[in-house]
């Protein structure tokens, strides 16, 4: 029975690749086919219709600055007196009876949002509200302000990848291309993103850049790299999916594009110099070093982005970042963006005539905001919920990938629950 299902995929997975390649020529595409293929080779046996694919929600909080001799004060997704593992969401310095506005995006577990004032010794006092937009100081403290103080880390966003749409993944494990972003306000008009590339989990040539939505190309006077190279480690290497090697790019809907890179391949392994090679294998998918499969440091480029205006950079947060990979697919261009991007096209027009023939439903990117976040091994899916069973790389009953792709409002902590021995 398992065969004939896996062979009526195929079958149907074959039929939308010709319909496709015929689209390219004729703008005919079958959105009743692709949904059929993704039916058959998704993970779920149901998705929430509704599904927005996100794991993070914006708050806003106005501070009040009624605490002696603090010189910073943070937006954290813990009490750091309490857990190992609170992040700053955002930041900012500050002198006493200031008041200052800071927004930052919070995971949807968090029911509250603490916030701390930090003085020049790093002590904290931290106060706790509810995790939605509000007001707060520090005449009253309402959680524990004792005991071991662990310093929270700067928060990390991982973005994972499929390289496949708008065909089916075949394995949706989410790590064709893996992506971890920090964001810092260094001045209120220099914003500061660290970017690393973790993973490349596909042999074939892949780009990336980094849209900044709602923040307008002519906003913008530059994009500088902190220190060091960037990701094109050899210059002579050719540029064919990103041709332009400009840092600062502007997108087909007039928004700020920073470019990442046009070849992950050649960011984790090119010889420097005219006789460089690009070595096309997976990197940091797999302990295997050999073969297909290497392991190697990642590697980070920290991008400052020097706006024109001193209202644009607090505005920015993590909802509105909006990295996206780009590849070659039927001889085309194609960009995958996180979910409510979906449908942006940036840098290449590649939907044709009608978009909403790929309203489908189905994300082939993730954004997951954690800092120990740990992606599927090669051949591992993300996690899956079929017949009432739970299988992948995030299975764990009541916190699993599976459950939270068939209701949206559920196991939303998945990421919290990895299989050790199908993650890397």
């Amino acid at each position: 029975m398992k065969r004939i299902i896996w062979l009526l995929a195929a079958a149907v997975v074959t039929t939308v690749a010709a319909t496709i390649t015929t689209s390219c020529k004729k703008d005919v595409f079958s959105a009743e086919e692709t949904k059929q293929a993704l039916e058959v080779t998704f993970h779920n046996d149901t998705v929430d219709a509704n599904h927005t694919w996100t794991l993070l929600k914006d708050v806003g909080m106005l501070v009040t600055v009624n605490t002696l001799d603090a010189e910073r004060i943070e937006l954290l997704t813990a009490n750091p007196y309490t857990s190992d593992r609170a992040e700053v969401v955002a930041a900012a310095e500050v002198g006493d009876d200031e008041q200052v506005y800071l927004k930052g995006s919070l995971p949807l577990i968090c029911d509250s949002v603490y916030i701390a004032a930090v003085d020049a010794g790093g002590q904290y006092t931290v106060v706790a509200r509810p995790a939605k937009d509000g007001t707060a100081d520090f005449s009253t403290l309402n959680t524990p302000n004792t005991g071991t103080l662990t310093t929270p880390s700067r928060q990390t966003v991982y973005y994972c990848f499929c390289n496949s749409f708008p065909q089916p993944s075949t394995t949706w494990g989410f790590n064709d291309l893996v992506l971890s972003i920090q964001k810092t306000v260094v001045s209120d008009r220099v914003l500061r993103l660290r970017v690393t590339l973790e993973a490349v989990g596909t042999t074939a040539k892949t780009a990336a850049a980094l849209r900044l939505d709602n923040v307008r190309y002519d906003e913008v006077d530059s994009v500088t790299i902190v220190s060091g190279a960037g990701f094109v480690r050899n210059q002579s290497l050719q540029r064919t999916i990103i041709k332009d090697d400009a840092p600062l790019l502007r997108g087909m809907d007039g928004m700020a594009v920073i470019n990442l890179f046009d070849d992950a391949h050649a960011a984790f392994n090119s010889t420097i110099g005219a006789t460089g090679e690009v070595t096309y294998c997976r990197y940091n998918v797999s302990h295997n070093n050999g073969g297909s499969d290497r392991e190697r440091a990642p590697v980070t480029v920290t991008f400052d982005v020097h706006c024109k205006g001193n209202q644009v950079v607090n505005a920015v947060s993590f909802g509105r970042l909006d990295p996206f990979i780009v590849y070659f697919y039927n001889s085309n261009l194609w960009e995958v963006h996180k979910y409510p991007y979906k449908f942006n096209q940036t840098l290449v027009s590649y939907l044709g005539d009608e978009p909403k023939n790929y309203d489908n439903g189905y994300t082939w990117a993730l954004e997951v905001p954690y800092t120990w976040f740990r992606y599927p091994l090669t051949g591992q899916s993300m996690g899956s919920y079929k017949k009432g069973a739970l299988y992948g790389a995030y299975q764990t009953v009541g916190h699993s990938f599976g459950e939270w792709g068939a209701h949206r409002v559920k196991a939303q902590d998945w990421y919290l629950y990895p299989n050790v021995n199908m993650v890397f």
